[in-house]
């Protein structure tokens, strides 16, 4: 029945929409605004198209709910309230809130529109008045005990009900009450149509039938007779709960049909006259209500009699309070309220307000401290009673109630001293002996029980409220960004700026974790004050709204995480798009200038037609992807644009679209060609695998049962190849020769054949071998157990000394031999069986013909000899142990030992070669020559001469002695040996060294007469010096005299000695003459004095121009100390020093110019004259670094001298600047003077204050600056003059402080007295006030009864009008002596003469007043 309740709306278009499926058809939107469209005449921005994606859905579905929330409710006025239903579940077809929206659309379309047109039926249902019980809530039980009022719906359904009460249901006599039970017997529904046609209902027959029948005709009736579509069924109605908004729904469809809805309430006129008499008599009574109020205030009682008449009046109050709520209740169609309305409501609220300051007090009257509990408990009940304002944006809703409960927990931390007081207020009932009203204490009582209970609560419930607006704040955000994110887009570039803009947005900014963080924090304060709270319904609220959100924050958030993709896939079609245009466009030139080509270049030219064909393709896909999903002006240049491609392609295509299939058909050929070589290669490898000729061995047989299985695995896949090769050979042949085709129709048929046999003959010779392998496994199993028995046997025969081991270990020895001799004859015997068990299944079996048995008919025999070759070997070792056998092996081998280490030495006497390498060599292996070698040789003989018998031994003993005598006499040779090659590598280098000397020397002596001499004779000395070749010479023949003495006087070698010292002896005279010939041509020592020398007749040479410098440079340092101090003279210093400075660098390279090269002549020509100049040398270095350390010293005063007047240029620029700004500063108070305004004063005051501040911190720099500048005074010893200069500008830096403190203090001091002058004023004013409207009353006076009261009355306030006036008096005094500017000073003195004057008035009226009611 839901889903039919379409059939309702007016879903008229052009062209037609029809809705097969509702939850299926509005998921998309577009259903959903062209319904829209159709009840509101308005036009709305759809996104349309073949292929719309889920982010136009939700914008679809967004822009129709943006739309219902802009509407407003024809009774309310209101914006439409769409609850719980978001884009997003409407999207995914939620039933619940597709349902949800369809109700409010008939409700506020249908329903509401029809309604509107009865307004004498509207119910009173506008909000209740605003003072809402305020005085019962204040001044009676607590809130437990108060009524709780519900709250009606909305006005149109009301209005409906009360149209069925006056027409239909009168006119039968029947009651309606409500939309459900009222309507399932069918009655109802009659007499709605008995009141629109009464000739179309019986009446009678209708109470006499069965529900069933009554709703069936009914139904039946409407529709036929009034036109009414049939929205329900029988079924729908008869039940236990009908659903309320479907019979709502249905009913309201007859107030189109109804004859007159205007006039269904008669007498409206006599209504009027009666509403204004009532309204009227209410006006009265809160008029003389009030005036009762205020006598008992003033009445001179006790706290219990004022306390009990309060809650007599309360009492009165109460019960007029319902009858007053509805009287001034709106009838009205905008809502507003009538003039007696207003005038009475007006009456009431004074009524609500008296009561409440009455109470409040009552409260306050109390002696201390019950009184300051009771204005406590006030102010905890205001801020229980107070509701949460919801304003437009979520997060003002949530800082609201973040200030709300502040202020409540800052009112909640005096409760637990309250609590303490009043409870032993209420245990004594009295207060410091002072009795308190029972009445008033225990009401007092259950209030503060109230606060306490329901305090805890009540924050829990601000938490909730707090963090659940904070979270709707996220959501509202989150959904309106995603509004933005979801539209028609534009152009790449829009594109790519929106998604760097969701990237800033969610991801940057970490949107999601954020939501989850307020969300956990949000489900711990829903869990605990659901916890708290007592209300099943405010639980079910609570876990609705969380559950809620839930599932709306899993559709938006999916919604949110999916624009990413989109804008990217957007994105991904331009590039696509834009790349396969511009390729398509010069193609397509290419090609259409081709096909004027010969055949020949036209086939090659397109042959790559198929690729331009995909990105043909591709191309419209972007594009058609793009225009779906861009505004309609890029959408339109897109299709233009792709209109033009496509015909230019159509035209192109249907003229070459025969060379397509050219690489087709050449790829189809190369797929048959690898298809039949790939099924060649597998059969011919296959064939090969069967022919192999295999060993009968487990390990053999169990490889090719692998290699056999392996080709079995690839049948199917080779079967598959098979067949793709037979569908390619299909295509083939309707393309190729028929000679071609039989072919390959031919090859496909041998293929098929081979891989028959293939699978034939594989699975016979699998099976056979995997019968051979469990045979052969257990016989490499026995053989392998026999040659594992057979090591044990030879590790027993194979010992050579039996006789050494005890007696007791041979027996244990002889019986294990003769187990694991009887276990090798088992195994033996199995082998054989199994053997010949195996041969005969081979032979036997026609597959396994290539199978070889000789190697396995080997390895049998093989045991077989094996076991009787250990069966010999056993008992010879039995019988045939020697004793000897360990001995002469031990001989034979330290012999062979022996012998092979003379031989390698006499080999290493003969060998020749390089002498490096051979005496590295050689050296190396006698190092290693031991003489255990020898030692091992020997003993062994001599153990083995022990047992041999006496013929044998004498051989022997002359075999040893003949290797001992080698061994002799190569001890003896092998260090001669060493000696010569160590000679022959000296003699060797020594020529080599010569051959460099002899080169340098002829080198030296070709060049003598280019070059000059002093680099030449440098070059001399260094190569021939201590370090040189020449030196190296020396040693190397004093190393070779060292060998050779070592040498016999005979040997040869010693000879070399002597060559090799004439050698060196020839060299050396060459070098002497060299020499010399180099120093008689040296002149350098000559220029040297000529050029340098102070003695010299050059008046400017280096030297003499250097001391001179030093002299004058020394005589004016000396003068700059003497003013260094003066820091008057510190630039005219600085300039000075900083000349000197710079002269010095170009004197000092001339000084270390003169240092290097004497040392460098010195070194060259040693004489007597070069010591002097030495000498001479050294003073003038002395006076230069005597020089270089006065200026250091003059240098490091300056500095302290020039950091000392940059401070104090520094200090005195900043006192500058802090005069400056306290002269701005000074400027701003005289403005706060005149400022119109206090308010405006004090802004301009803290602004002044707090740049007095930042003006205190900069001189406490200043301060810092003048300390820095006095230790720098002192470290440096300067003048007393700096010290005097730094205390002027400290002392003008205190004066301008005590100017500024003095200048804010008097400015503050006016400021407060501004302020209590305003306090004063507004406490003057306010009792003028109060006067005026008390004065109105007592002129006003209503019988002679309340005449005495009135008369004590104007002398209480005849006795405050005095005291007022002495206060005006004091605010005209105050004004003059207020230190303003002159305009604020005289408008100060005129508010305080006029206030002074309106206190007279009063005076003079009451004394008037006090006459005339005495008299």
């Amino acid at each position: 029945m839901d889903t039919r309740i379409t059939g309702l709306l007016p879903f008229q278009r052009n062209p037609p929409m029809l809705v097969n499926d509702l939850f299926e058809d509005i998921k998309d939107g577009v259903m959903l605004i062209a319904l829209l469209e159709v009840l509101s005449g308005q036009k709305l921005p759809c996104e349309q198209g073949r292929q719309l994606k889920r982010i136009h859905w939700v914008a679809n579905i967004g822009t129709a709910l943006k739309f219902l929330e802009g509407r407003r409710s024809v009774y309310r006025g209101s914006p439409i309230k769409l609850v719980n239903i978001n884009s997003t579940d409407i999207a995914d077809g939620r039933p619940s809130i597709v349902l949800g929206l369809v109700w409010t659309i008939i409700l506020y379309f249908q329903i509401e529109e029809l309604t509107s047109n009865l307004p004498q039926l509207q119910p009173l249902s506008s909000s209740a008045s605003s003072v809402e019980s305020v005085v019962s809530s204040e001044t009676a039980s607590p809130p437990s005990k108060r009524k709780v009022v519900t709250k009606v719906q909305g006005s149109a359904r009301k209005a409906l009900l009360k149209w069925l009460q006056y027409t239909a249901a009168k006119q039968v006599g029947i009651e309606i009450k409500d939309f459900g039970q009222s309507w399932r017997s069918g009655v109802a529904f009659h007499s709605v149509i008995h009141a629109i046609r009464p000739d179309l209902v019986d009446m009678e027959k209708v109470r006499g039938r069965s529900n069933k029948e009554n709703l069936e005709e009914a139904f039946t009736i409407a529709e036929a007779e009034l036109g009414i579509p049939r929205l329900l069924d029988p079924e729908d109605v008869d039940v236990e709960k009908p659903d309320e908004k479907s019979v709502m729904t249905y009913v309201a469809q007859f107030l189109k049909y109804y004859p007159d809805p205007h006039h269904t309430v008669t007498d409206v006129p006599e209504n009027d006259k009666e509403d204004r008499l009532v309204l009227r008599d209410l006006k009265v009574w809160a008029e003389q209500f009030e005036r009762d109020i205020a006598r008992a205030q003033m009445a001179e009682t006790s706290l219990q009699e004022k306390y009990q008449s309060f809650k007599h009046f309360r009492v009165q109050y109460e019960i007029k309070r319902k009858q007053f709520e509805l009287a001034t209740q709106s009838v009205r169609k905008d809502g507003k309220l009538s003039l007696d309305q207003a005038v009475v409501k007006q009456a009431w609220e004074r009524v609500t307000s008296r009561m409440l300051d009455w109470h409040i007090h009552l409260d306050k009257s109390l002696p201390a401290p019950l009184g300051t509990i009771g204005a406590w408990l006030y102010r905890a009940e205001a801020a229980l009673r107070e509701e949460v304002t919801v304003q437009q944006a979520h997060e003002e809703t949530a800082n609201t109630i973040h200030r709300k409960l502040e202020q409540h927990k800052d009112l909640l931390k005096n409760i637990d001293g309250h609590k303490k007081a009043f409870h032993e207020i209420h245990r004594t009932r009295s207060v410091n002996g002072v009795p308190v009203p029972h009445d008033q204490l225990e009401d007092m009582a259950d209030r503060f029980n109230f606060v306490v209970s329901s305090s805890e609560l009540h924050l829990l419930k601000m938490e909730f409220l707090e963090l659940k607006y904070r979270l709707l704040s996220l959501l509202v955000f989150a959904e309106s960004k995603l509004k933005s994110w979801i539209i028609k887009y534009g152009r790449r570039e829009s594109v790519e700026l929106l998604l760097q803009n969701y990237i800033s947005v969610i991801e940057n900014s970490k949107f999601f974790e954020q939501y989850e963080v307020t969300y956990q924090i949000l489900k711990r304060a829903a869990e605990m004050y659901a916890k708290a709270n007592g209300s099943v319904e405010e639980v079910e609220n609570v876990m609705k709204f969380m559950s809620d959100t839930t599932a709306q924050w899993r559709n938006l958030s999916v919604e949110v995480r999916s624009v990413r993709s989109m804008l990217e896939e957007v994105i991904a079609n331009w590039d696509r798009y834009s790349s396969t245009v511009a390729g398509l466009q010069a193609w397509l030139e290419d090609a259409e200038k081709m096909l004027n080509q010969p055949e020949h270049s036209k086939k090659d030219f397109f042959r790559h037609l198929p690729h331009w064909i995909q990105q043909h393709t591709a191309m419209n896909d972007a594009g058609n992807f793009l225009i779906e999903t861009c505004d309609e002006t890029i959408s339109r240049d897109l299709k233009q644009q792709l209109l033009l491609l496509n015909g230019r392609w159509r035209e192109l295509f249907m003229q070459v679209k025969q060379y397509a299939r050219a690489d087709e058909l050449d790829k189809i050929r190369k797929e048959y060609v690898d298809g039949v070589a790939h099924l060649t290669a597998f059969i011919d490898g296959s064939n090969k695998k069967f022919s192999t000729s295999v060993e009968v061995s487990f390990h053999d047989v169990k490889m090719f049962v692998q290699d056999l299985e392996n080709i079995k695995q690839k049948l199917p896949a080779m079967e598959a190849q098979y067949k793709a090769v037979s569908r390619t050979v299909q295509l083939l042949t309707k393309e190729v020769s028929q000679e071609e085709a039989n072919e390959m129709l031919g090859t496909l048929t041998r293929l098929k054949e081979q891989l028959g046999k293939v699978k034939e003959y594989s699975s016979a010779l699998l099976y056979e071998c995997q019968r051979l392998l469990s045979p052969l496994e257990e016989l490499e199993k026995q053989i392998t157990h026999f040659y594992e028995s057979l090591e044990k046997v030879n590790e027993i025969i194979s010992i050579l000394d039996p006789e050494a081991q005890p007696t007791t270990v041979l027996k244990q020895k002889a019986q294990d031999l003769v187990a694991y001799q009887e276990n090798c004859k088992k195994d033996v015997s199995l082998i054989e069986r199994n053997s010949q068990s195996i041969l005969q299944c081979v032979t036997s079996t026609e597959v396994l013909q290539h199978f070889h048995q000789s190697t396995f008919q080997k390895k049998v025999t093989q045991v077989q000899l094996t076991f009787q070759n250990m069966v010999r070997k056993a008992g010879e070792w039995r019988k045939n142990i020697e004793a000897n056998s360990r001995l002469m092996k031990k001989f034979e081998e330290s012999r062979a030992e022996l012998e092979k280490v003379i031989q390698i030495a006499n080999c290493c006497l003969k060998e020749k070669g390089n002498p490096e390498e051979l005496l590295r060599k050689h050296s190396e292996f006698f190092n290693q020559l031991d003489q255990r070698v020898l030692n091992a040789f020997l003993k062994a003989c001599d153990e083995l001469t022990d047992i041999l018998p006496e013929q044998e031994q004498h051989s022997l003993q002359e075999a040893v002695r003949k290797l001992h005598r080698q061994w002799k006499d190569l001890q003896t040779e092998a260090p001669y040996h060493l000696i010569h090659l160590k000679i022959e590598v000296q003699k060797s280098k020594f020529l080599v060294t010569v051959e460099e000397c002899k080169a340098e020397l002829a080198r030296q002596n070709k060049v003598l007469s280019r070059e000059g001499n002093e680099r030449m004779i440098k070059e001399h000395m260094l190569f021939f010096g201590d370090k040189g070749s020449y030196h190296l010479c020396e040693k190397r023949l004093q190393r070779m005299e060292e060998l050779c003495q070592k040498l016999p006087v005979s040997d040869p070698v010693r000879g070399t000695l002597e060559s090799s010292q004439r050698i060196l002896k020839d060299l050396k005279s060459q070098i002497d003459s060299t020499y010399t010939k180099l120093t008689e041509h040296s002149d350098t020592w000559k220029g040297y004095k000529t050029r340098c020398h102070p003695n010299s007749y050059l008046g400017h040479s280096i030297f003499s121009e250097l001391a001179n410098w030093i002299s004058s440079t020394e005589r004016e340092l000396k003068k700059i100390k003497e003013n260094v101090n003066d820091t008057a003279k510190y630039k005219q210093c600085k300039a000075s020093v900083g000349e000197i400075r710079k002269h010095i660098h170009k004197h000092g390279e001339n000084h270390s110019w003169l240092k290097s090269r004497l040392a460098v002549l010195t070194t060259l020509c040693p004489d007597l004259e070069a010591k002097e100049t030495e000498d001479e040398l050294c003073k003038l270095s002395s006076d230069f670094k005597r020089l270089l350390d006065l200026l250091a010293e003059i240098e490091n005063t300056l500095g302290a001298v020039g950091d000392c007047v940059q401070y104090k240029e520094e200090v005195k620029s900043a006192i500058e600047e802090l005069i400056s700004n306290s002269k701005e500063v000074q400027a701003e108070a005289e403005k706060i003077l005149d400022t119109e305004s206090l308010l405006q004063a004090q802004q301009l005051l803290l602004h002044h204050q707090q740049r007095t501040r930042r003006l205190r911190a900069k001189r406490q720099d200043v301060q810092k600056q003048i300390s820095q500048a006095k230790r720098l005074q002192i470290e440096g010893g300067l003048p007393s003059t700096v010290r005097d200069d730094l205390q002027k500008l400290e002392g003008t830096l205190e004066n301008m402080q005590q100017t500024m403190e003095k200048r804010e203090e008097q400015l503050q001091v006016t400021i407060n007295k501004w302020e209590q002058f305003e306090r004063d004023k507004e406490t003057v004013v306010k009792y003028l006030n109060q006067a005026s409207s008390v004065l109105e009353r007592i002129l006003n006076f209503s019988s002679l009864e309340s005449l005495s009261s009135e008369l004590d009355q104007t002398k209480e306030l005849s006795k405050q009008t005095e005291a007022m006036a002495a206060q005006a008096e004091n605010l005209v005094k105050n004004s003059s002596e207020i230190q303003l500017g002159s305009k604020n000073k005289q408008s100060l003195q005129h508010q305080a003469k006029s206030i002074q004057e309106q206190v007279k008035k009063v005076e003079v009226t009451l004394e008037e007043e006090y006459v005339l009611n005495k008299s």
